[in-house]
């Protein structure tokens, strides 16, 4: 199977563009594929599982299902000084979030498929 990244990093002002993040990464994962999202800028308010579970696109598709799979299924990664920047720290983390650098994201791109939203 393959890598994919998947860079995020609008957030809940943009509903549509993370929704579809989520839903590829999601399908991705079900396809037995290695998925890391990777959380930039305002996307990194996702982390708050209360925010997440608000953002719904025009077609009703809900990010908060498609996160859920990709906590059991693939890697969800905060960066550090984004979340910093916007008062989350790892302890405010759910379960199968962690938080990164842009080393790490860099070096998930060299061998990866990188889709960026």
């Amino acid at each position: 199977m393959r890598k994919f990244l998947f860079v995020l990093s609008r957030g809940p002002e943009d509903p549509t563009r993370a929704v579809r993040c989520f839903q590829f990464a999601k399908i991705a994962a079900e396809k037995g594929h290695e998925v890391t999202v990777f959380l930039v800028d305002d996307a990194v308010y996702f982390a708050n599982l209360g925010m997440a579970e608000r953002v719904k696109c025009p077609t009703g598709d809900e990010l908060l299902p498609y996160l859920k799979v990709l906590q059991e299924k693939g890697k969800i990664l905060v960066c550090k000084p984004c979340a910093a920047t916007r008062m989350i720290g790892e302890d405010d983390l759910p379960g199968g979030f962690a938080i990164s650098t842009g080393v790490t994201l860099i070096d998930l791109a060299e061998d990866a498929k990188v889709f960026s939203f």
